[in-house]
């Protein structure tokens, strides 16, 4: 494994010194270049400058175009976001007015049932306190007539 490694890193170093070489060969060529460059006359530079401060502008506008949509588009947002806002206020509003309407109902309902439970069983006491009444008047008649 160690071997492997060493062999490994004997061909990176060789190929890094080859490629340091080749780049020291080609720079006498490269200034030979740049040396034929300072040749070229002062217009030229002039309108590749214009041209680039042409691109430059294009750019800008583009930029300040897609700027002026993005905000108009987060205004857009933010006006949404406020209705949504209004609205879910007014239903949670409404949500407990209808919450509090709702459990009055069911406490009169429960009252209700309660009375008219309350009102049956008074019923059924007096008619059996009638009926015992009848039956204690009726034995003490029976009690005066045959005794």
């Amino acid at each position: 494994m160690r071997k492997i490694l060493c062999i490994l890193l004997l061909f990176s170093v060789v190929g890094f010194a080859a490629e340091t070489v080749a780049d020291s060969v080609a720079a006498p060529a490269d200034s030979a270049a740049t040396m034929s460059a300072p040749q070229e006359t002062c217009g030229e530079f002039k309108s590749e400058i214009a041209h680039r401060d042409s691109l430059m502008a294009v750019a800008d506008s583009s930029c300040s175009v897609e700027k002026d949509s993005l905000r108009a588009a987060l205004n857009s947002e933010q006006a949404k976001t406020k209705n949504w806002e209004q609205s879910y206020e007014t239903m949670k509003k409404s949500n407990e007015t209808c919450a509090r309407a709702l459990s009055v109902s069911i406490e009169a309902n429960e009252k209700s049932k309660e009375k008219e439970k309350q009102s049956k069983s008074q019923a059924a006491m007096m008619t059996s306190s009638s009926f015992m009444g009848g039956l204690a008047v009726g034995m003490l008649l029976f009690w005066l007539i045959f005794d």
